[in-house]
């Protein structure tokens, strides 16, 4: 622009008396105008910003200039929040410089390098998880090391999602089972997701990265692969393509996919991405469109019905996993000890002092719903509970152990070998196996899916 242009009208008659200057006025000046250069003047945008994101540094600099500028001539703030972050070092804590060798190029991590030394190309999605796990509100650390660790957090909750679009490979909407019909295993794997999703959406709201990264992590490696879809391999692989138990399953499964796609996608968008491009079926908005591309979802409605589970209730399923962690110690201890291979081998044994638990636990046991049978949660062939315990009883029992829980009530817990004999088919023992004369290495359940029939008599065949 001439110097007539940048000059107010009334002064434009003396522009010779005035010169142009090319320099920077005022540094401080200029970015701290840039609310309203920027948010004022460009389409989609407005004032104020809803955020400014800059290093601890722009305290005395870009936030305290912006501040004064606008309320010297607004009368507000230019910003509604302001976040401020420390700064990236090495993996020692050292800054990073060229003289060092030290420096962690996002592209290299991204793409790999032409060194070897650079290490594979992880990605932008384990680089944007790393992101999400530091705590930026101080000095952060990255190098080699922890981005294999991120690499390997990354592909476990990869695995986890494979696992869900496997099962659901025969699934349509259409299948799924009521809440109120589902078996208690399932409403509390509801109730989980549920709260998880409540929790991770406040953490966004608060820019609380790293709680996300912690909770989904657990969520996916220990809430779900380590136990819900560990105890549902059974009713997916053996229960018969279209039985209930199955089918409440799926449900669950499918749920949990809608649910894990949004939350991850701000820091995955591109495993949430590949996740929906896979996604078996079709999956319609509100207004009955297709969903073609993740971000085109919302975020998860609340779903009061999935938090209402009763606080009884609640406390037993803590009681559940508790006991499960503590049988599970007691089968490896069997394991080493040569009793058993697999749990499927083992039969369970439990004492529990307090009688309102115990009397709850032979319920799951004899319960009409197989999903909530006590053996397949301890994913054993049985499980048995004791009203009595007496010191012979205890010394024909090869492997004990015992603990107390919360509320300091004793369990006693025993393994020995189980009863019966290895279903061919599910490898569950049971002494039914043997009792079909048409299939004898069948359990009962296996038998009834495979629905075996009489072979029709052929000619010279006996």
């Amino acid at each position: 622009m001439s110097v007539e242009d940048l000059l107010p009208e009334k002064y434009r008659s003396k522009a010779s008396d005035y010169q142009k200057g090319t320099d920077t006025m005022d540094v401080w000046f200029d970015s701290g105008s840039s609310w309203a250069a920027v948010l004022e003047k460009r389409e989609g945008l407005s004032f104020p910003a809803d955020l400014y994101l800059e290093g601890t540094d722009q305290h005395r600099g870009w936030f305290q200039s912006s501040l004064l500028t606008s309320i010297a001539t607004t009368g507000k703030a230019p910003y509604s929040s302001v976040i401020t972050h420390g700064f990236v070092l090495d993996e020692k804590g050292l800054k990073m410089s060229k003289s060092l060798g030290n420096v962690v190029d996002p592209d290299i991590v991204i793409a790999g390098g032409k060194n070897p030394k650079d290490g594979p190309g992880y990605g932008a999605d384990v680089l944007r998880l790393w992101v999400s796990s530091v705590d930026y509100t101080g000095d952060v650390l990255i190098g080699p090391q922890i981005l294999r660790q991120m690499s390997d957090i990354y592909r476990k909750l990869r695995g986890t999602l494979r696992f869900l679009l496997s099962n659901l490979h025969d699934w349509k909407p259409d299948y799924a089972v009521p809440y109120d019909e589902l078996p208690k295993i399932d409403q509390h794997a509801l109730f989980q997701l549920e709260n998880v999703v409540k929790t991770i959406k406040e953490n966004y709201e608060s820019y609380q990265f790293y709680k996300i990264f912690q909770i989904i992590q657990r969520f996916a490696i220990v809430d779900l692969s380590n136990f819900y879809l560990d105890v549902a391999k059974d009713r997916l692989y053996v229960g018969g393509s279209t039985s209930f138990t199955r089918r409440t399953c799926q449900t669950v499964l499918a749920e949990h996919i809608l649910s894990t796609v949004r939350i991850i996608a701000p820091i995955l968008p591109h495993l949430a991405e590949d996740v929906w491009q896979n996604l078996p079926y079709e999956h319609k908005m509100d207004d009955g469109s297709i969903t073609r591309f993740v971000f085109e979802l919302k975020w998860p409605d609340v779903n009061e019905e999935w938090l209402s589970m009763p606080a009884d209730e609640v406390e037993f399923w803590r009681v559940i996993l508790e006991l499960r962690s503590e049988v599970n110690r007691v089968l490896e201890n069997a394991r080493t000890g040569k009793l058993i291979g697999s749990s499927l081998e083992a039969k369970v044994y439990l004492h529990v002092a307090d009688d309102a638990i115990s009397s709850r636990l032979k319920e799951v046991c004899i319960g009409k719903n197989d999903a909530d049978q006590l053996h397949h949660i301890f994913i054993t062939s049985q499980v048995e509970i004791l009203a009595t315990l007496n010191d012979e009883m205890v010394a024909q029992i090869p492997y004990t152990g015992s603990y107390s829980d919360e509320k300091a009530s004793e369990v006693w817990i025993g393994v020995t070998r189980a009863d019966g004999m290895k279903c061919e088919r599910c490898w569950n023992y049971t002494t039914q196996v043997g009792t079909f004369d048409q299939h004898p290495t069948l359990c009962a359940r296996c038998y009834n899916v495979v629905d075996v029939q009489p072979l029709p008599a052929v000619a010279g065949v006996s």
